[in-house]
Formats: C-alpha cells, structure tokens, sequence
C-alpha cells in the first residue's frame, strides 16, 4: 500500500497539487493522508485570549471542507483517504506523520496562498529536510501524465533504496527516464562505473544518458529538460555534496526550474559522503 501525505493550506495551488498526484499515483493501492498545521498566536499578547482555540477550530472547519472538496473531485474517486490538523511548523508535523504512517512522498504545492517565487518558503523548507520524497508541483502543471522523467545525474554511488519513488512512477506511468549529467569541465566524462550502475537500476525502464556542460547546474538541468520535453525533473539530495547548492534557499526557488514542471527530490539514504564511484 504506498502512503502519500498532501500537505494544505486549503489554496487553489494545495488542490491542484493534490489533484496531480491522484492522477499521478491512482487511487489503487493507495492511501492519501490530508494533513493542514497551525501555529498558536502569541501567548504574551493577552488581548488574544482563546486565540488559540479559535485558530485551532478555523483549522478543523477547513479541514471538513477540504476533505468534501477532495472527496468531490473526480480524480480522487474512490480513494482511501484520512485527515489531520496538527500544531506545529510544517516540515516537523509531516517528518513525524510520515514516520508514524510509514509514508512513502509528500506531494505539495510549489506556492501557498501567497503565490510568491517559485518555490514559497515551505516548499523549500519541506524539500530540504524531509525524511522522505517530495513532490512539488507548479499551479501550472498539466494534468494530463508524464512520459520522460529528466533525472539529474551527479556521478556518485547511489542505492536502489534511494531510486525506489523514481522506479516506481517511471513503471506507474510508462516513462522515459533520461539520466542528465551535467559536466564540470570539458574534460569531464560520465563514469563507465556508474553508466553500468545506472543500466542495472533502470532495466526495467526505458532510458539513456543526456551530458550537457555547465557551471550552472540548475540552469543546464533547465535547459536540457525543455531540450529533451521532459515532464518531470528528479533530484537525488544527498545533503552534502554536488547538488547541494540547489537547496540553498537563495537558489531553492529556481527548484521548480520550468514553471510547469513538477520536480521528484529523493532523500539519499545514506551520509552523503560515499566515494566516487
């Protein structure tokens, strides 16, 4: 049974997330958790009194509504699916939820109701220290399917464990995966190492590699997934390391690289300082 957790703020961009990933991932098999977080209002400020039983029933009251919508929506037509309103900061109630419910992705939207940058502070925040993987997906996104999944390539040793989300979206829907390597000179060429590890992970997946050079890693992804039409990028973050930089959050807006597409970050199971290959 996998386990998917759909984050809310109860925005136009939370549904459209939520309505890609019943799309995305059916509704077979599946079971859809729909989690929104509050925070109290300062204690110090007396004037607020019940304050925080007031923002705690406004979260409730969201929540029945939000789950009718859900519930409604054709996408989510016979799913199984639960709720939860929990205090506490975003990133830390879904790490824990997703421990208990031993879930397998978090899908969310790139933007909350603010809709500023590409990629909104939670989003950001989410992605960079979620225990599991994440989706995020642009308010933009089609709906209509993935049929090549750029994966970004950065010549390290990587585990099946850590490939487990992309593998099984690549089968669900049939996709290409392209193995994007971007090099850091032009003396630099893909290890015959990891091209090898990489034909035995995807055996069952169509798929080929794509080199590009760049010293703008995140630009040259960009390009190479408009070059190659791709409908999803996917990252691997290890947490130390080549790509590390994408997760800054100077940089953590441009994670969602072409407005429309949606963007698969893998949380490495490991230290991140593995050799090599």
């Amino acid at each position: 049974m996998m386990r998917i957790l759909l984050p809310t703020d109860y925005s136009e961009h939370a549904f459209h997330a939520a309505a890609y990933a019943a799309r995305l991932m059916g509704v077979e098999n599946v079971s859809y958790f729909l989690v929104h977080t509050y925070m109290d209002a300062d204690p110090s400020v007396t004037a607020w009194g019940n304050m925080a039983e007031e923002l705690y029933k406004a979260a409730s009251d969201g929540m029945v509504h939000w789950e009718g919508r859900i519930r409604g929506s054709a996408a989510f037509h016979g799913a199984k699916l639960a709720k939860e309103v929990v205090f506490g900061p975003l990133t830390g109630v879904l790490n824990e939820i997703a421990r208990d419910k031993a879930a397998d992705l978090v899908v969310m939207g790139t933007q909350g109701r603010s809709g500023g940058g590409l990629l909104g502070s939670n989003a950001a925040g989410v992605v960079k220290h979620s225990r599991v993987p994440v989706l995020v997906v642009p308010a933009n996104a089609p709906l209509t399917g993935v049929d090549r999944i750029l994966f970004a390539d950065d010549q390290r040793r990587v585990k099946a464990e850590d490939l487990k989300m992309l593998l099984h979206i690549a089968l669900r829907t049939r996709s290409e995966v392209v193995l994007a390597h971007v090099l850091r000179n032009a003396e630099e060429v893909p290890r015959p190492a990891v091209v090898s590890l990489f034909d035995e992970l995807f055996q069952a997946i169509p798929h080929r590699f794509a080199v590009e050079e760049g010293q703008d890693v995140a630009g040259t992804i960009d390009m190479l997934a408009e070059r190659e039409s791709a409908g999803m990028i996917a990252v691997l973050h290890r947490h130390a390391g080549f790509f590390e930089d994408l997760f800054r959050f100077s940089t953590a807006k441009r994670l969602a690289l072409h407005t429309n597409l949606p963007l698969l970050v893998l949380q490495h199971q490991g230290s991140g300082d593995e050799e090599i290959l």
